[in-house]
């Protein structure tokens, strides 16, 4: 008897939730700048007029004398839907009690609480965007801004210029009532944000620079799950609560374990656990170096080589836990023989509304190298191509540790959890990415250009390692547009189209997300099919110009706000006695 508790208290163990290191090949410059989104990032040879600091530090020589400003701002929709669907091969939980066909009869104490998934045949689609504002907080909306600001003195081989700008950056939320998604996650988001990075580039010749840029950037990552544990333990655990709960043998059960067993029993398809996280890194440095090689007006090759950013996070966490679950653990209590093997076993014996305090984790983002050469056949068409890599294979793993004892970890060491009673540790095992991507600009007129780019953007994830913020193989198009005017002033606009398709992830293929062993740590829709559609839309607006021209457009603004107040003043004024005795006086 003593056995058979302990192994079912080790149910406890998968309640646990699943946070993510962030959202690998899918947040990697997404919205950086607007004429790259049009090209789709296919800007390393031909970086000048985009922002070179992050695409290639050497562009800033071909910038043109002066002091040149270029601001981009850019807004994502997401939009992901999923399609849960009962695996009709699956024999289900205990025997088929749960399961795609179970059978449903209230007077059988083994199927009072049977039936099928109730998740199967949902649908999920995100509600919305997800990110994290600088001295605020995380808020349930999505947008990117850059901005670049370059010096260089007439005649002069030096370039200096500043920048801050977002190459990381990806969030969503489902918070819909009864979304599926949000046993995995109702919302998270993980950035990186350059706050400021110095940068210096040196023309050594007509035809070649190079460049560095020093970047200091803030990380930040959070998620927030309603959790369940779909599992042969939590299964069996309801069975027994409720065969159990008219049991009642005098002395010996009080003694032993009194009835229900496990105070009922956590089912298999209920909420048991709500975790929130929120972590950020306000110091995590970084450098780009970039070269560019122009032999011919027809012909540029260039290359940059982007750092690998650690972050050393902290932040809060906040675990919320359900009546049935507190029911569970208080159970552990219950008997003198109950207290005893959950003392042996360090399990909790004492239950409580929720833990909070403070956690930490590392996040790694991967050094990258990309490479591109411009063709122009032709006087007023540019031919771009780019080749990119990324270190995504740094991430094995995802690790946060607490600041105490969690109730579901000490469970879960018992399984032979990695992070014992104090840490999550969910397995990565990413892979590293090779990508190319291909741009076109066409000079219509003087002031005008049209342009357009297609980048193929391969997934790090592994397919046995699939979860909810996962991205699979996904295809981006970018359109746009860029219009000269006076005084160097240029304004791009452009519109980013990322998407994939009909990806499937069949019942019991990745351990987590749905696989139906039940120390799969994690795995939320054991039994389930899953397919899923994504898009990613981004608009976006560039200005590049002088910066003393944006001080005079600057001015002009502001005169034109308080032009209404100046006109009051005067009217004022005109009729104010005391004002025309002290025109007198004067």
């Amino acid at each position: 008897m003593i056995k058979l508790y302990t192994v079912l208290m080790v149910v406890l163990a998968l309640v646990l939730v699943n946070p993510r290191s962030g959202f690998s090949v899918s947040n990697e410059q997404m919205a950086v700048d607007a004429r790259a989104i049009s090209l789709a990032n296919t800007v390393t040879a031909d970086p000048e007029s985009t922002l070179p600091t992050h695409y290639n530090p050497a562009g800033l020589s071909w910038l043109p004398d002066g002091k040149m400003l270029r601001n981009s701002y850019a807004v994502p929709f997401v939009k992901r839907k999923g399609q849960f669907t009962a695996d009709e091969d699956w024999e289900g939980l205990m025997g088929g009690t749960w399961g795609p066909d179970a059978p449903y009869n209230p007077d059988d104490p083994l199927s009072a609480h049977g039936g099928p998934d109730p998740l199967a045949g949902k649908t999920t689609e995100s509600s919305g965007g997800r990110m994290y504002i600088p001295f605020y907080g995380p808020v349930d909306l999505s947008f990117g801004s850059s901005m670049g600001l370059s010096t260089r003195a007439k005649d002069s081989k030096w370039t200096f210029a500043h920048a801050n700008y977002a190459p990381y950056g990806g969030g969503m939320t489902h918070r819909d009532e009864g979304d599926p998604m949000r046993f995995k996650m109702k919302s998270a988001y993980a950035q990186h944000l350059i706050y400021t990075a110095p940068t210096v580039s040196y023309k050594f010749s007509d035809t070649l620079s190079m460049g560095m840029a020093m970047c200091f950037g803030q990380s930040a990552l959070g998620t927030e799950i309603d959790s369940r544990a779909p599992n042969m333990m939590t299964s069996l655990q309801r069975v027994l609560g409720d065969a159990t709960k008219d049991l009642n043998i005098p002395y010996i059960s009080q003694e032993t374990m009194p009835p229900p067993w496990y105070g009922g029993g956590m089912g298999p398809y209920e909420y048991n656990v709500r975790a929130k996280l929120n972590l950020r890194d306000d110091f995590s440095p970084s450098y780009n170096m970039g070269i560019l090689w122009r032999p011919q007006k027809w012909f540029s090759w260039g290359a940059c080589y982007q750092s690998e950013i650690k972050s050393e996070m902290r932040g809060d966490y906040r675990f919320e836990y359900s009546d049935q679950y507190r029911a569970t653990v208080d159970w552990s209590a219950s008997s003198p023989m109950t207290t005893q093997s959950a003392g042996m076993l360090d399990l909790p014996i004492k239950s409580v509304p929720y833990q909070s305090g403070t956690v930490t984790g590392t996040v790694r983002y991967p050094q990258r190298v990309q490479t591109g050469i411009m063709i122009k056949p032709m006087e007023k068409l540019k031919l771009l191509f780019d080749l990119h890599w990324a270190d995504w294979s740094i991430v094995k793993e995802s690790r946060f540790t607490f600041d105490q004892k969690i109730h579901p970890l000490q469970s879960a060491k018992l399984l032979g959890a990695k992070g014992g009673d104090h840490a999550i540790v969910v397995d990565r095992d990413m892979k590293d990415t090779w990508h190319w991507s291909v741009g076109l600009e066409y000079q219509v007129t003087d002031k005008l250009c049209v342009r357009t780019g297609y980048e193929k953007r391969p997934t790090s994830i592994q397919a046995n390692l699939f979860d909810a913020t996962s991205m699979p193989d996904a295809e981006f198009f970018g359109v746009g547009l860029g219009l000269k005017q006076k005084k160097n002033m240029r304004l791009d606009l452009s519109f980013g189209y990322l998407y994939y398709r009909d990806y499937k992830v069949p019942n019991n293929t990745s351990s987590n997300f749905n696989s139906t062993i039940f120390t799969d740590i994690g795995s939320s829709y054991a039994g389930l099919d899953y397919e899923q559609d994504m898009t990613v839309k981004i608009f976006a607006i560039g200005i590049t110009m002088p910066l003393e021209e944006q001080g005079r457009r600057i001015s002009g603004v502001l005169g034109l706000v308080t032009l209404p107040f100046r006109m009051v003043g005067k009217v004022v004024n005109r009729f104010n006695p005391l004002a025309k005795d002290a025109d007198n006086e004067s």
